[in-house]
């Protein structure tokens, strides 16, 4: 019997099968440590002896479907001391107090600066900075001791992606509440939460000065011209929906669509403390939270979006319209994938790869978890992993290097995490742009950048850092004490001529070396 030979086609189908299962086992396989510390390196801040021990046995694709659904426990006597900085206070009380219309009004200090030149500050913004510091100190803390690594890179992403500066005006009170619904609409695993989460937010609202903007022919805009007062459309939150929230720079959309998406969201804003008529009084008013869409401020004329119609008089439903609308465009898949890609695959990564991720993005309906699983899913993300190739960010490295030291002790000293990171560059809430922290190696690479982690990977390996506890420290389990064996577990492999650099070194020598090894600089 004569074989006929089988045609070209038939045998691309089978090497695209092949490698398809290839990339589909490591996504389901379960990991053990060596895959572990890549997961705990790509997708968290670095391995410790309990994350790796947790870790183990689970699939790729169980641990991001973990760290988007699972909500993080962290260790009591960081969460007891947590609860107790000023960040904890309930957003009622705080929103009474330094709101809009509330009780602790602005106060402008008698004079501007100090003997010394520094800035005065009155008794608000002393709590504001006090408040806003403690924000950030417990972001860190639970960034460095969660036992959901990936469910903390993910949340510091979005917070990131959907940025704000902590330091505008009321801000400083918002930003601990504004990272808690973000969280929560990371849970429900759709970008849809996400982008709602963050624009109906007060924060939002007053970072981009959208509760200020009022269309001319709405009620309060032609009471303002009456009264020879002036009211505008502010494009600030239009724009930066369009060109960093959803679509991207290059998603297609013109200057007609921002205008358009500005007068759509006019009426956008927050709840003033002591409001007449009270808020949910007004007819067509919306309040979720202490965010409140006042219709009187609202251009109610036709509209149209990115070829789509928006019919005149239909008030906060075309705000909802609208971010259903910027969610779905396929724009906004490409630019999500993208961004993700930038932080979790590497800094070039390959068009096919951003294609299946955009793809899978648009068929689940705008799910994270699948847009993640197809990168990881792509034959060659593998290959990113070994040796690792994403450069660390300044908050990567920090917390990384704390968490080797640590090695599965509690990391509670949080001022020491804020006044490191400080010097780092990279604070949660304190970019002053809306664009976030950049996540390409060229962003952080430097030469005082270097300077900066060497010195931090000395310090550490002299055991001369409280990490564990306040500064000073009060009892001898204050300070880490990191192990050399324990150290070069948690770097993982390395290469030949880090094996040569290390001969000879004493032990403390050898720790510092592995901490700023091109190995550990990398995820």
């Amino acid at each position: 019997m004569t074989h006929m030979p089988r045609p070209r086609h038939y045998l691309v189908a089978v090497f695209t099968l092949i490698a398809t299962s290839t990339a589909q086992a490591y996504l389901d396989v379960p990991v053990r440590e060596p895959g572990a510390r890549n997961l705990l390196s790509r997708f968290g801040y670095g391995a410790d002896q309990t994350s790796l021990h947790d870790t183990l046995g689970l699939s790729p694709r169980q641990y991001l479907r973990r760290a988007i659904r699972e909500t993080p426990v962290y260790p009591p006597a960081v969460q007891a001391h947590i609860d107790t900085l000023p960040a904890s206070t309930p957003l009622p009380e705080l929103w009474a107090r330094y709101g809009p219309g509330g009780t602790e009004k602005f106060v402008a200090p008698l004079q501007p600066t100090d003997a010394d030149g520094k800035p005065m500050r009155n008794a608000r913004e002393r709590a504001g900075r006090e408040i806003l510091d403690s924000t950030i100190e417990t972001r860190l803390l639970q960034t460095a001791n969660s036992d959901n690594p990936g469910h903390e890179i993910l949340l510091n992403f979005w917070l990131n992606h959907f940025s704000i500066n902590g330091l505008k005006t009321v801000n400083k009170y918002l930003a601990a509440d504004y990272a808690r619904s973000l969280q929560l609409a990371m849970r429900e695993d759709t970008f849809l939460a996400l982008l709602k989460a963050s624009f109906l937010h007060p924060a939002m609202q007053i970072y981009l000065d959208n509760d200020k903007s009022t269309a001319a022919n709405s009620l309060q805009g032609q009471r303002a011209s009456q009264n020879g007062k002036q009211r505008g459309i502010n494009e600030n939150l239009a724009r930066e929906l369009l060109e960093l929230h959803t679509l991207g720079i290059d998603g297609g959309y013109t200057q007609a669509d921002i205008q358009a998406l500005a007068r759509i969201i006019t009426g956008a804003g927050v709840v003033i403390n002591g409001m007449r008529p009270d808020p949910t009084s007004i007819s067509g008013g919306v309040r979720i939270g202490y965010f409140f869409f006042d219709p009187r401020r609202h251009d109610n004329d036709a509209k149209r979006l990115l070829g789509t119609d928006y019919p005149a008089g239909k008030g906060f439903a075309e705000i909802e319209k609208a971010l259903v609308q910027l969610a779905a465009h396929p724009a906004t898949a490409r630019h999500v994938a993208r961004k993700l890609a930038l932080r979790f695959y590497g800094d070039e990564p390959p068009a096919e790869v951003l294609r299946v991720m955009s793809e899978a993005f648009v068929r689940s309906g705008g799910r994270i978890s699948e847009t993640l699983f197809a990168m990881v899913n792509s034959r060659t993300f593998v290959d990113t992993l070994k040796p690792p190739a994403k450069f660390k960010e300044p908050l990567d490295y920090v917390i990384s290097s704390a968490r080797a030291a640590c090695n599965g002790q509690p990391i509670a000293n949080g001022k020491i995490l804020l006044r490191t990171v400080r010097e780092f560059g990279q604070l949660p809430f304190m970019r002053t742009t809306p664009d976030g922290y950049g996540a390409l190696e060229k962003d952080w690479l430097s030469s005082p950048e270097m300077a900066r982690r060497i010195r931090l990977a000395q310090t550490i390996a002299t055991a001369r850092l409280p990490l564990a506890a306040d500064h000073p420290p009060k009892h001898a389990g204050a300070i880490c004490k990191p192990e050399i064996a324990s150290i070069r577990q948690l770097v993982g492999p390395l290469s030949e001529s880090t094996e040569q650099a290390l001969k000879g070194l004493n032990p403390k020598d050898e720790i510092a070396a592995l901490l700023a090894s091109p190995e550990f600089m990398h995820r």
